[in-house]
């Protein structure tokens, strides 16, 4: 089978990433040309109950992820997961809060 080139390495993304507003960097963008896969955690409008939910969620995938040698980066606001991945016994990646793309494009040339 022939491998992804996003294989292994997956971005959690603040939404402020994945919809910018004008002038600010273009983190899926940026993300695809440096090989990440990328999961959306959630807008900080959602309903509490929902959000909850859906990083409860995320957290699990994280640790599935984790368990299968993936590497795992945050880009934005996630201290929401911090006990979450408490919970499945896991560490908070490390995580990085870009402003500008060449910003982005230094942190994850780091991370290869």
């Amino acid at each position: 089978m022939k491998k992804d080139a996003r294989s292994m390495r997956i971005a959690l993304v603040d939404d402020r990433y994945v919809n910018p507003p004008p002038g600010a960097p273009d983190a899926l963008t940026i993300l695809a040309a440096a090989g990440w896969g990328v999961m959306q955690l959630p807008a900080p409008g959602y309903p509490a109950p929902l959000a909850a939910r859906m990083l409860a969620d995320i957290a699990q995938e994280i640790a599935e992820f984790h368990q299968h040698g993936y590497q795992l980066i945050i880009l934005g606001q996630a201290s929401c997961l911090a006990s979450l991945l408490a919970e499945v016994g896991l560490p908070v990646p490390d995580q990085f809060l870009p402003d500008t793309a060449a910003e982005l494009t230094q942190f994850l040339a780091r991370m290869a």
